[in-house]
């Protein structure tokens, strides 16, 4: 920092002697001595010269001392700049999630924290979950809200729910009369055999939940038909909702769905099914006040509303 280097050349410009300046600055007037010459001798030019008996900058000295003020003056701003990230009063937070996630982040927690912390850039980033760990491992991102099925090495991991994939399926499906109350599932479970011959709204291959969808059917040699593809989870409900088909999907709060009221939920009596909604940074990573609150807030909102909400 050039704090004194500032501070010490500016008085002695000012005061005109190093007496003077020494008084002004509270240090020793040999002290003053020694710092001008050393400063002298590292710049290899004089930066004042005697007039009478007064000290005048050298067109030399003007030059270092514009130029030092200009650091220090952006120094002083970024110290400030740096107080205010500590303090949260501003600062940026890159959240990644998936599609399904979205609602809830934004009507759920956003809110709360930009009441909080108004000045902080806030970005959301909404990609598959394969993409939204890939940001993360570059650090393009602060934190991601993901579903985990094994822990990686290089991520933090907050814990937010235990969930499990299970089946959505119209209100007045038969499928609901063919399945039955478990202690080991939350929701009447159904055996892979019996969804034979359904009609599924299915995403593209890319999507990790069709990658569970093609395990189960594919893996248990199940015939079905495909009434729908759909590029996004929310659009595949939405259309379970309307009665098109059922999907497979993780176990999302469906109260943020459009005709939610229309869909139930059946868990798949088979293994592989669970899973672990976290949210997740880089490890070893920076995390400023005001992103450890959002993911605290985070956490809070989810276990609120998983409370009351009907599924």
């Amino acid at each position: 920092m050039l704090n004194r280097e500032y501070e010490y050349v500016d008085a002695i410009a000012k005061e005109g002697t190093l007496s003077g300046a020494a008084v002004k600055l509270g240090i020793s007037q040999p002290a003053l001595t020694r710092f001008l010459q050393k400063e002298e001798d590292e710049l290899g030019t004089a930066l004042f010269q005697r007039i009478g008996k007064r000290m005048v900058l050298t067109y030399a000295g003007e030059c270092y001392l514009e130029h030092i003020e200009q650091i220090f003056n952006i120094q002083t701003h970024m110290l400030a700049k740096m107080r205010d990230i500590t303090r949260s009063d501003s600062g940026r937070l890159r959240v990644g999630i998936t599609g399904i996630r979205r609602p809830f982040t934004i009507f759920s927690v956003i809110p709360q924290f930009k009441k909080k912390y108004p000045a902080v850039d806030l970005t959301l980033s909404e990609c598959a979950s394969d993409d939204l760990e890939q940001l993360l491992e570059e650090l393009s991102l602060d934190c991601i809200a993901v579903n985990v099925k094994k822990r990686r090495e290089e991520f933090e991991y907050i814990h937010i729910a235990a969930e499990e994939y299970v089946l959505a399926v119209y209100k007045d499906s038969p499928l609901i009369a063919k399945a039955v109350e478990t202690k080991r599932h939350r929701y009447p479970a159904i055996r892979p055999a019996q969804l034979a011959d359904e009609s599924f709204i299915m995403l593209s291959r890319h999507h990790r939940i069709r990658q569970f969808a093609d395990s189960i059917l594919d893996g248990h040699r199940i015939p079905y038909h495909i009434s729908m593809t759909s590029r996004n989870l929310d659009s595949a409900l939405e259309a379970v909702a309307n009665d098109l088909g059922c999907t497979f999907t993780p176990e999302v709060l469906l109260s943020y769905i459009r005709g939610s009221q229309n869909i139930r939920y059946l868990s798949l009596d088979t293994e592989g099914t669970g899973y672990e909604f976290c949210l997740a940074y880089r490890k070893g990573a920076y995390l400023p006040p005001s992103t450890r609150d959002f993911m605290e807030m985070f956490q809070k909102a989810f276990q609120e509303q998983s409370a009351v909400n009907v599924w």
